[in-house]
């Protein structure tokens, strides 16, 4: 019932806040969902265009997420970056596939899917940082995690379902000599850094405008696009997602808002293919349980990257667990040789972010009413214990 003031009542508006990021994702599934009931799709029949469609979009999802990487705030805080992208997404896999093996002990094959939720949404992240309750320190180690933690993901993906599926040469072209592997992605990044370095400007033009360019800058200009093209071409044929997302860290052309909207397109896309095949039935029961394992796992994780910032940071960070993107198309590639991982992936994605936003919204009124410390805002350090000192107790000190 709403107040006598006419606004909205809290439990009311706490429900909009959960819902409304909710929205759009929904709308889209369900759509794919509807559309999927009256023209279903096997990808096993359209494995070719399905897969070139789903490496394409991972290799967009992908440069996308590596471009949202800056230098961090800290030169300390590159080191907890590396370790939250190699030794913390192997801790939180591991916990998110010990807690399925647990429940599930004779389906080994759904240690892939907990591989594949073990990375946090760039782009929710990127949406939500403005608006969160942490110093810029902490919004930069998020940022760079979120960012980087997917190609990594994904390259154990791809090395952890040769191993555990069966006929995996759908889910990565080269994917089952490793050694092959690597190499091809060192030639890319190699190569990638050859034709960059060649086509770099050598002097500042991020300010002038294209047309203002004289004719030699312009056809570098050009030239820089269509290496761009390139790069995701031969990392979509190939597969080679890890050189990729290392190339994206300096293979940099001035696009503008049409990276967004590639990338926000990429998604659309991957969320209405994921409701066509979710037409088909979905697993509630593993994938809520995949859901709260991979919430779960991410603040034993940010527990142990975040030591030595406020409990303000720790907490958000502990509490930043999203999945979208990467997830989506991850579970998109996996289908083929994994019939049920769509129908577990897209649960677990809705559980992990409705627990996300419920968790934040708790944590936002809890703030109002407990105010914490006084905090160093751009190093995100507690400063000490708050206490009500007055004027005169600061002079005693003092002296």
């Amino acid at each position: 019932m709403a107040p006598l003031d006419g606004g909205p009542g809290p439990a009311r508006a706490a429900l909009s806040a959960l819902l409304r990021p909710l929205f759009l994702p929904l709308c889209l599934a369900g759509a794919g969902c509807l559309v999927g009931q009256w023209l279903p799709l096997d990808v096993r029949t359209h494995g070719d265009w399905y897969g070139w469609l789903s490496s394409a979009l991972l290799a967009i999802g992908l440069y996308g997420s590596a471009q949202g990487i800056a230098r961090p705030q800290a030169r300390g805080d590159l080191y907890r970056i590396v370790v939250a992208i190699t030794f913390g997404v192997v801790v939180k896999a591991a916990f998110i596939a010990g807690t399925l093996w647990l429940a599930f002990p004779n389906r080994p094959e759904y240690l892939v899917l907990a591989v594949a939720m073990a990375q946090i949404d760039p782009l929710s992240v990127s949406a939500m940082l403005e608006n969160r309750d942490m110093s810029p320190r902490a919004k930069s180690l998020l940022a760079a995690w979120a960012s980087f933690d997917d190609p990594v993901t994904t390259v154990l993906v791809v090395i952890l379902g040769s191993l555990v599926l069966q006929n995996t040469g759908s889910v990565a072209s080269g994917a089952q000599d490793y050694t092959a592997t690597l190499v091809g992605n060192l030639v890319l990044l190699a190569a990638a850094a050859a034709v960059w370095a060649a086509l770099r400007d050598r002097g500042p033009v991020d300010t002038v405008p294209f047309t203002a360019l004289r004719k030699p800058r312009r056809v570098r200009s050009i030239l820089r696009y269509v290496a761009l093209v390139a790069l995701l071409a031969v990392a979509t044929w190939q597969f080679l997602m890890l050189g990729l997302a290392l190339s994206a860290l300096f293979v940099r052309p001035a696009l503008g808002a049409w990276l967004g909207r590639a990338t926000n397109g990429a998604l659309i896309v991957a969320t209405f293919l994921l409701g066509v095949l979710l037409a088909g039935g979905a697993d509630f029961t593993v994938g809520a349980l995949l859901g709260v394992a991979t919430f779960a796992a991410q603040i034993v994780v940010a527990a142990v990257v975040g030591r030595g910032f406020s409990r303000r940071d720790r907490t958000a960070l502990c509490l930043s667990q999203q999945n979208g993107i990467t997830a989506i198309i991850l579970a998109l590639l996996l289908e083929p040789v994994l019939p049920a991982a769509v129908a577990i992936v897209g649960p677990a994605i809705l559980a992990v972010n409705v627990l996300h936003l419920a968790s934040n919204a708790l944590l936002a009124r809890s703030r109002r009413h407990r105010p914490d410390g006084p905090v160093d805002t751009s190093t995100g350090r507690a400063l000490g214990k708050h206490t009500d000192t007055g004027p005169q107790d600061v002079t005693e000190k003092r002296r």
